[in-house]
């Protein structure tokens, strides 16, 4: 009787079992990655609080971010424990295009969590796009890249170094260069209004210009007329340029750099805020230092420059000119309202024929020439230094208050203004080494001057929201696999404007597109990256 009574149930039991066996049976198996980064403590750069999760990453691409993620189903596993896992960097304003085909492994960027590289900055920019880009893709970067089209480049080529304006004819010509590279690829324009021969333009030919960026899309930046006591008036001009062609506008390395107007926030804020009120979409980048890095032809009157370098050394000759240069030299970059040597806060980062001045400021190099340190033989120390040509310098001027102040500035965004750098060669402006990595450590961490997750996302979605670039600058399914995995508590710049050529601290592992390019500080020699093209990008 027991024996009868048990057996429905053993039948049953059965059944149950087999249904269970055809459900396993037929549930898909688990998702292969190529790579999953595990237990990370994920900053997607969107400004969000982080959360912890795994990420998969399946060929570019990220496939996956869960909560757990099967390690045996991933070709390989980053253990990232304690870790913050954060898109990688995108560096909005660089000169990187001067030496990419040199220097394609970009580990000076790459140490420090950088993944995109913009160049094209500052009016200047390799002409033809479409050349350098096909050399790039040759050859093979590290790290993706995009480029801006450069208003002096095309004005030069157009123009050569004429002060006047364009006849109608030069300014076609112009617009057309433009078209081309803007089909290229480029993601917009940019201008350098106080390097040669962009000063000599007007904001007339500079919104007729930049009416081809609205026609194709992009965005309009610019390295501003000036930083000092006439900064309102020079954003005002970006702002025009942008207002009026219906594009957006990203103002270049924001600084107030003059002694005289420290302090003064709301040269900047005041019409930035009023812009963006009417509607202008207008954002600003800077580099966390009191030192710029430039040559020297912008302490000089401008139009000694007409015509050329030959125009420029003729005049000198003439002892009246010279005078006045050297007067206007000491009168823009060594004269003090507050009392400070302005030798001694100008160091030389370059020169081809004075390497020995490399990492001397100007009151060593006097001493060096056996020459009095004053402002005279300053001024002339210097007019030299640009006959000569090819020398750049680093400038001390601006105050540590308005850095940290800009930083909170929610529509300010981190760029370094930097290039790419051979470890031991000259005597660069450590922001190449160390802009993002000195953010995180020291107004993150040790200032506190703005949160982490507010720091990612002026690095990755701010400035791809800004330059409209598509699926990048955030760790969401689908995007490119471009991830920085960093500690928190030891992320640090180590470089310094005496030792620059030193790489960063806290920086465990980099993707670009998916693959590893710096392994626990080791770089891999892999080159993943890609050309990033602008909207009005045409392929041929």
């Amino acid at each position: 009787m027991n024996k009868l009574k048990k057996t429905p149930w053993l039948i049953f039991s059965f059944f149950i079992l087999v249904v269970i066996g055809l459900i396993v049976s037929c549930r898909p198996p688990a998702e292969k990655y190529d790579l999953v980064i595990r237990n990370g403590l994920v900053v997607d750069g969107s400004g969000n609080p982080w959360f912890r999760a795994d990420i998969g990453i399946r060929g570019q691409r990220i496939a996956a971010v869960k909560d757990h993620l099967s390690s045996d189903r991933a070709a390989t596993v980053i253990e990232a424990e304690g870790l913050v896992v954060a898109p990688g960097f995108i560096d909005i304003h660089t000169h990187a295009d001067r030496d990419l085909l040199d220097i394609p492994g970009c580990e000076n960027y790459i140490s420090q969590g950088v993944t995109t590289l913009v160049g094209g900055n500052c009016g200047g920019h390799e002409l033809p796009l479409a050349e350098l880009f096909r050399e790039i893709e040759k050859k093979g970067i590290a790290c993706n890249f995009a480029s801006l089209a450069g208003h002096n480049t095309i004005r030069r080529q157009v123009m050569g170094m004429k002060m006047e304006n364009p006849t109608a004819e030069e300014l076609d010509r112009m617009k057309e260069l433009l078209r081309q590279e803007m089909a290229a690829g480029a993601l917009g324009l940019s201008t350098g209004l106080a390097y040669l021969p962009g000063t000599y333009s007007t904001t007339e030919e500079l919104v007729e210009l930049a009416s081809v960026v609205g026609q194709t899309g992009g965005f309009y930046a610019s390295h501003i007329r000036n930083q000092g006591q006439r900064i309102t008036e020079a954003i005002e001009e970006a702002i025009t340029v942008g207002e009026k062609n219906g594009i957006p506008v990203q103002i270049s390395h924001i600084k107030l750099a003059a002694e005289e107007v420290w302090n003064q926030l709301e040269r900047i804020t005041a019409p930035v805020e009023a812009a963006r009120h009417r509607g202008v979409e207008v954002t600003l980048d800077q580099y966390p230092y009191t030192a710029t890095s430039s040559g020297f032809t912008s302490s000089l009157p401008q139009e000694v420059f007409e015509g050329g370098r030959e125009k420029f050394l003729e005049r000198l000759q003439n002892p009246e000119i010279y005078n006045r240069v050297k007067q206007a030299v000491i009168r823009n970059r060594l004269t003090s309202s507050r009392g400070i040597d302005k030798l001694e806060t100008i160091y030389i980062a370059s020169s081809r024929k004075f390497p020995e001045y490399e990492g001397r400021n100007l009151k060593q190099i006097l001493e060096l020439q056996g020459k009095a340190a004053n402002v005279d033989n300053g001024a002339e120390l210097i007019i030299d230094l640009v006959k000569e040509g090819d020398v750049s310098a680093i400038f001390f001027q601006m105050d540590e208050k308005d850095v940290e102040a800009l930083m909170k500035l929610p529509y300010v965004m981190i760029g370094s203004d930097g290039g790419l750098q051979v470890a031991g060669q000259g005597s660069p402006h450590p922001r190449s080494y160390g802009t993002f990595t000195r953010v995180l450590g020291e107004y993150v961490r040790e200032r506190k001057i703005i949160t982490l997750e507010e720091a990612i996302r002026k690095m990755t979605s701010f400035p791809a929201q800004t330059m409209r670039l598509k699926n990048r600058g955030l760790i969401r399914e689908g995007y490119f696999a471009d991830l920085t995995i960093f500690k928190a508590a030891e992320i640090k710049d180590t470089a310094t404007f005496a030792q620059p050529h030193q790489y960063s601290r806290g920086i465990v592992q980099v993707l670009v597109n998916g693959q590893v390019v710096l392994e626990r500080g080791r770089f891999t020699g892999q080159r993943p990256g890609v050309i990033i093209h602008g909207p009005g990008f045409r392929q041929k």
